[in-house]
């Protein structure tokens, strides 16, 4: 490595931590997140683990990102923002990924989708750095068909699926994509004794991953299956496309759909611009490759979402842009293909990327600072629970109440969670002998009962609304 590269290396791992210290948020953590902080205050690893499996639900299935979460938290992060820094490494590891490419490092970090998750406590932001880690080993073998190393991005390939493979069941359906991208690339590997040599080291690490997936699957452990279909896709595209800033949230289009319409003046004029530098970006790559590798490439990203697509419809579960994280490079790389000026005749074309990545830069903005976009405020709404048991009245908390341990563990630790898990009832009499009611907001809710309508029945009243969720007092 000469001067030159380490300075820039040195100058895009700085450049990852700085736009991660500004993005990061102190928000409130929201139900997943509490998910994991919740299991990160659990002081022995042993308990960690029966506490994990005794919760179930996808957690689960993202055991390294959750270990990981574990061990930061015994080295001292407890706030919001400090427990979330745990997600720096992936953004310098998703800018390096793909350096060679001369404007990868600025599109990634520039990404809305890739900055929001980057604030998040669970594992998307390490997905869309295992994505970029995958089409760099994919390239690699690419350049090895053209070469005289043979066997030139094997072990690439290997660290890549074993990356994303690791990071939930998800991710494993992302890394068999990518493992067919490979054969069809390199078929003759499959027929030489040299590969079998070189693959062996790396299978007892496969065996140990699908091993556990498959025990995870046998026991039961799925994510939440509800309001899936054409329509979560859609959405999914939507927040993967980093325009999301500029429009509605999820929380806003879940409510009102037709709110999309007031952000279509901005919305639209985006989209192109991205859509253009995108297409030539796409162009300017399928110029310069094969049939095989242009097969190759699409098998990476359609066959997983060909499954996900299977899944949304036929099991009703709700695929987000967060599932598709590992495609991520699919739609910047393009973006940093095209604002390249070696690949055209013209600055048109750069200038339009560059106008791309800008949209992207304020859309991120956006997210981070606009208060629609902000997390449920599981903060303020255990304040005031909190507050509320001070004063000896009686709660009844039918919410999700993950996030809401953790900050009882803030304000008395373990005693303090183990005072409120009372309050979380599924008894509808304990409607009728509350002073508060805590429950998620309506069109929010998990299939069941409705208990808005039996709140007014009996005399309480809306007195707090946050993002996820309502405070109804009797009167």
């Amino acid at each position: 490595m000469n001067r030159n590269q380490a300075a820039r290396l040195l100058s895009i791992t700085a450049a990852a931590l700085v736009m991660g210290l500004l993005f990061i948020t102190r928000q409130s953590f929201w139900m997943d997140e509490g998910s994991t902080v919740f299991k990160a205050l659990i002081p022995d690893l042993r308990e960690w683990w029966r506490m994990t499996l005794r919760i179930g639900g996808s957690d689960v299935q993202m055991p390294l990102y959750m270990f990981l979460v574990w061990l930061w938290a015994k080295l001292g992060a407890a706030s919001e923002y400090a427990l979330r820094l745990v997600n720096l490494p992936w953004l310098v590891i998703g800018a390096l990924a793909l350096r060679n490419h001369r404007f990868w490092p600025l599109v990634f970090l520039s990404s809305p989708f890739v900055l929001y998750y980057a604030g998040e406590l669970r594992p998307y932001a390490m997905q869309a750095a295992a994505g970029a880690v995958a089409a760099a080993a994919l390239l690699k073998v690419h350049e090895g068909t053209r070469g005289d190393d043979r066997f030139k991005g094997l072990h690439a390939i290997a660290v890549a699926v074993l990356f994303l493979a690791s990071t939930s069941l998800t991710g494993a359906v992302w890394a068999a994509g990518l493992g067919a991208a490979t054969l069809l690339l390199r078929p003759d590997w499959i027929r030489s004794a040299g590969f079998w040599k070189r693959i062996i080291v790396w299978m007892p690490a496969a065996l140990l991953v699908g091993g556990f997936y498959g025990f995870t699957l046998l026991k039961g452990y799925r994510a939440a299956g509800t309001e899936g279909g054409i329509a979560s896709l859609i959405f999914g595209f939507y927040e993967l496309s980093g325009l999301m800033g500029l429009g509605p949230g999820r929380n806003e289009i879940r409510a009102n759909p037709s709110s999309i319409l007031h952000s279509l003046p901005v919305l639209i004029p985006a989209m192109a611009v991205m859509a253009a530098a995108w297409s030539s970006g796409v162009a300017i790559g399928f110029q310069q490759s094969t049939p095989r590798v242009r097969l190759a490439f699409a098998a990476a990203v359609l066959l997983p979402l060909l499954f996900l697509t299977g899944v949304s419809i036929f099991m009703d579960f709700r695929v987000l842009g967060r599932h598709l994280s590992p495609l991520l490079p699919a739609v910047l790389l393009p973006l940093a293909v095209c604002m390249d000026r070696r690949n055209h005749h013209s600055w048109r074309w750069p200038v339009v990327a560059t106008a791309a990545v800008c949209f992207g830069l304020g859309s991120a903005i956006l997210l981070r600072t606009l208060e629609r976009h902000a997390r449920d405020d599981y903060r303020q709404a255990s304040s005031i629970v909190f507050q509320a048991l001070d004063e000896g009245k009686r709660v009844w908390w039918q919410a999700d109440m993950n996030a809401t341990r953790y900050y009882a563990y803030q304000k008395g630790g373990f005693p303090m969670i183990n005072a409120i898990q009372v309050l979380e009832s599924d008894i509808p009499a304990s409607l009728l002998s509350s002073d508060m009611v805590v429950i998620n907001r309506p069109d929010l809710r998990y299939r069941g009962q409705d208990y808005r309508s039996e709140l007014k029945r009996n005399d309480f009243h809306l007195d707090s609304t946050f993002t996820g969720f309502e405070i109804w007092t009797s009167r």
